[in-house]
């Protein structure tokens, strides 16, 4: 694609017009990748950006975009935002402009809600790719991700990937760290979902308030769906703010909300703006009483019928890692994603009503992330759990030894267990284990990995509790 076209809607502060009619085959961030006739962003970040630039030429690249000049000798493209001019530029030269994408933010049930509104789309026909934490899906391809929202030019080429495919809809999990970087600019969305906004990535955004404003941005635009969470603050700030905004909820008077929530909170009424339908699930828990909510309310807002939408919700599967049961006996063994305080306490309360005796928690807090939720999630753990099992969940660089210290000062009592071996710590957890009792295994979910000084080992709890199980037979 020739140069002047990829710079159509980009405000260019240097003398350039000799070179707009370069041929750029192909747009990268990455230095280190083959880059023969590419055009190379150059920014700062956890890198040195005149590194980079040296680097970026080295490999090929024929002009770079910046925000100042470095010492290299190529076509340098002088714009006030380098991340701004990337995500315009990325949607230009894979043209996915006209890509229909569902974006779903918030601190939990991202995954479980994006899974939810795909399967509805899918029930009644339509081509659907999924992006967030369990990876990238569409038609029989699986591809696995690194982070929950792709970086800007990774995304778009999916987007473009999936339009080839012939999908209708791309729902997508929208970060809080996507949307400062500004990765998700320009994109399509046909609708935006809040689901709610707790303490989470305060190493990155220092305060709760910095996390929520980032949040609350991703819906600054008056002519978008939005469909909300009534019962969250954040929620309740959109909808004061957005008359036009959609709400779903249970507690607060809502568009959306649902009445007569059984036990397990798998069976209940739900109202979609004045349509009432029956629910019987096979997903437990209030929290997925609210993804259901708002993957059922977006799909209406979508056009999916009433009777559709319940015939989908009522033949869901659980989404891997997403509070995933599984019976032994007369004991039951839970393995899910919780990692946020907000999310151990809504996993363990719903793993309190359903447990007929003790309730035993297996759980850890990654390295190199939010210090400050460590203490509190061990305060959650400890109340609403009768015994648990501190253990190590991806320490990456740090010390997994400080990390658990840090858990272990939320106790007040000695009711756990410390081992650095997640697989010895689940081991003694199973083997406690008595009749009626529960254990939940919380912080890995579905990963198929622990991250331990820059190396994914190959580790999955659904294995570990599989190996343990088939010893015990």
């Amino acid at each position: 694609m020739k140069l002047v076209e990829l710079l159509k809607s980009i405000k260019v502060k240097n003398n350039i017009k000799s070179f707009l009619e370069l041929d750029i085959q192909k747009i990268s961030s990455r230095s280190q990748d083959n880059l023969n006739n590419s055009l190379f962003f150059c920014y700062n970040g956890s890198h040195d950006p005149q590194i980079m630039a040296k680097n970026a030429v080295a490999n090929g690249a024929v002009a770079i975009v910046c925000d100042k000049f470095y010492d290299v000798d190529v076509l340098q493209i002088l714009v006030d935002d380098v991340r701004e001019a990337m995500a315009s530029i990325a949607q230009t030269f894979f043209n996915t402009k006209d890509v229909k994408v569902i974006g779903i933010t918030g601190t939990n049930g991202k995954t479980t809600t994006s899974f939810i509104i795909a399967d509805i789309l899918k029930s009644v026909g339509k081509k659907v790719g999924i992006i967030g934490t369990n990876g990238v899906y569409f038609a029989n391809t699986f591809l696995p991700s690194k982070l929950t929202t792709p970086d800007v030019i990774d995304l778009h080429e999916m987007f473009s990937i999936m339009k080839k495919g012939g999908v209708d809809y791309v729902v997508m999990e929208v970060s809080a760290h996507a949307i400062s970087l500004k990765k998700i600019l320009g994109i399509n969305f046909i609708c935006k979902v809040l689901t709610n906004v707790s303490q989470d990535h305060l190493d990155y955004f220092k305060t709760l308030d910095e996390y929520k404003k980032v949040k609350l941005s991703f819906f600054d635009n008056l002519n978008d769906l939005m469909v909300v969470n009534a019962d969250d603050e954040v929620g309740q700030q959109i909808l004061h703010k957005y008359d036009t905004a959609i709400s779903y909820g249970i507690n607060c008077p809502s568009d959306s909300f649902c009445i007569d929530i059984n036990k397990d909170c798998n069976s209940y009424i739900m109202n979609i703006c004045d349509n009432v339908i029956k629910i019987n699930s096979k997903l437990y828990g209030l929290f997925n009483v609210y993804n259901c909510l708002a993957g059922a309310t977006c799909c209406y807002f979508l056009g999916i019928s009433i009777d559709q939408i319940q015939n989908a919700l009522c033949n869901l599967k659980p989404v891997d890692g997403r509070f995933n049961v599984i019976k032994y006996n007369d004991k039951t063994i839970i393995i899910d994603y919780a990692h946020t305080p907000d999310g151990l306490e809504n996993v363990l309360k719903t793993s309190r009503k359903m447990t007929n005796n003790k309730l035993i928690c297996v759980f850890g807090c990654g390295g190199d992330r939010d210090k400050s939720k460590r203490p509190i999630m061990g305060a959650v753990a400890e109340k609403y759990s009768d015994y648990c099992f501190i253990t190590s969940d991806n320490p990456r660089f740090e010390n997994p030894k400080n990390i658990l210290s840090d858990i272990q000062s939320g106790f007040n009592d000695k009711n756990y267990y410390i081992t650095l071996d997640r697989k010895t710590a689940i081991k003694l957890a199973i083997n406690s284990l008595k009749g009626g009792d529960t254990l939940i295994i919380c912080g890995k979910g579905g990963e198929n990995y622990i991250d331990i000084k820059g190396e994914k080992l190959p580790y999955s709890d659904f294995e570990t509790v599989k190996e343990i199980l088939g010893t015990m037979k």
